[in-house]
């Protein structure tokens, strides 16, 4: 009986150690497949973790190999007429070292808009190219202010190494133009994707170099610039070098401001404004005549009739003559003061600043004074001009504050450069007296 229990239990024992061992064979076949299946997904997350990798070294390469190409030189001379043309003269060579200008080559000019210091928005015209000597054709088109020219590569593009390409054109309404002074900002080398290895710019004014100006030139953006170019004074003229290389979408910037007087407007451009620039004293002239007219016709209307031996001056006249000769005095004298010693001390800034700022509760009432004293000359002249048309006699004026009022009303209209001559020639030139 034992000995059947036994065989019983062992039989049991086989069966269950069978039955254990094929599952164990099963889970290791999953297992085998699940590794399996791992390893296979780890290569392919690898693979794309290492595909934006090579994908980005092999961009950046290509971004390498595009600065290869490059701007050998940029010369540009710019002639800078009376008439505030800039004829433009620029000699570009280029290294098409990997074909970055198989496309053609692309010069982009900004143009100015309209503004208060300029009458019209700035203008290109009459441009023409050459490549390697050779004639090439232009073709122009503008989009959000950039004006684009392009200068297209001959049959299948241009070969590989250096091309020399010659541009010329006229740029029009460039300057801003102020009251005393007018400003010349132009970006002469543009903006470039590459590095600019050496660039000069040369301004030549065929009139002479015009007085009392200042030209500087700088490299960098609008926002980091640096006043690092090599100048050299020309006879008629000024020259600018860079001392390094450009870096790609820097510039080279010419920055000039210039006195009033030089530069004249085109009158069969500019029509009537160029004639008033070209003869400052017309404008001022024709409305002191019309003003002169039209106050003595009223005299003339209200002058008294009938009597031939009267010579009363009106009183209000007087009135206003008195009245207007202290605050016109005082700026008279201050502003004589400015264009003398403080200009010969500090600079020219210092006129009109200094009494706008030192003196503000004064200003207002000194400018309205100067301004009533116009208005009491004329009427004294005109009131007079009318007596002498009726045949009366000349009023009996106090010529006293009439000849005074005159004389300070005349002080403010002296030209600068007079004031400034005298001090320099009384006072030797000081530190500040050294630029004029």
């Amino acid at each position: 009986m034992v000995t059947s229990y036994n065989l019983i239990a062992r039989q049991g024992v086989e069966r269950f150690t069978a039955w254990s061992d094929a599952v164990f064979a099963v889970a290791m076949k999953v297992s085998k497949n699940a590794c399996a299946e791992v390893s296979r997904a780890t290569k392919i997350s690898k693979a794309l973790m290492i595909a934006p990798v090579s994908g980005s070294l092999l961009f950046a390469a290509v971004e390498d190999a595009e600065s290869n190409s490059r701007i050998v030189s940029f010369d540009s001379k710019v002639v800078v007429t009376k008439a505030r043309t800039l004829e433009v003269n620029e000699r570009v060579e280029i290294a098409n070292d990997d074909g970055l200008f198989d496309g053609g080559f692309h010069r982009r000019l900004r143009l100015k808009p309209a503004s208060r210091e300029r009458s019209k928005p700035g203008s290109f015209e009459s441009f023409q190219a050459k490549v390697d000597g050779q004639d090439a054709q232009i073709k122009a088109t503008q989009e959000n202010g950039i004006l684009d020219i392009g200068i297209a590569a001959e049959g299948h593009g241009w070969t590989r190494g250096n091309h020399i390409i010659e541009l010329s054109y006229r740029a029009k309404h460039q300057f801003a133009v102020y009251g005393n002074f007018e400003d010349l900002n132009q970006n002469i080398s543009g903006d470039w994707p590459v590095t600019i290895e050496k660039a000069t710019v040369e301004l030549d004014f065929p009139s002479g170099m015009p007085p009392r100006s200042s030209i500087s030139a700088d490299t960098g953006s609008d926002s980091t610039f640096q006043f690092d170019c090599v100048q050299t004074n020309l006879p008629s003229g000024v020259r600018f070098e860079t001392s390094h290389s450009i870096p790609p979408h820097e510039r080279l910037f010419i920055s000039a401001r210039f006195t009033r007087g030089y530069f004249v407007a085109d009158a069969a451009e500019d029509g009537m404004h160029a004639v008033f620039e070209k003869y400052p004293l017309l404008f001022p002239a024709i409305a002191v005549v019309v003003t002169l007219v039209v106050l003595s016709a009223v005299a003339y209307l209200l002058a008294p009739t009938g009597m031939p031996k009267y010579d009363a001056a009106p009183r209000w006249v007087h009135i206003l003559v008195v009245t207007a000769l202290p605050g016109a005095a005082a700026f008279a004298l201050r502003l004589m003061y400015e264009q003398t010693v403080m200009t010969w001390r500090d600079g020219e800034q210092m006129v009109g600043f200094a009494l706008e700022h030192a003196y503000v509760f004064l200003f207002l009432p000194m400018i309205l004074s100067f301004v009533v004293a116009h208005v009491g000359l004329a009427c004294v002249l005109s009131v007079s001009i009318a007596r002498w048309l009726r045949g009366l006699p000349t009023p009996k004026w106090n010529w006293v504050p009439v000849v005074a009022l005159l004389v300070f009303t005349g002080l403010v209209y002296v030209p600068y450069d007079v004031w400034m001559t005298t001090t320099i020639r009384l006072a030797g030139p000081d530190f500040m007296g050294q630029v004029f």
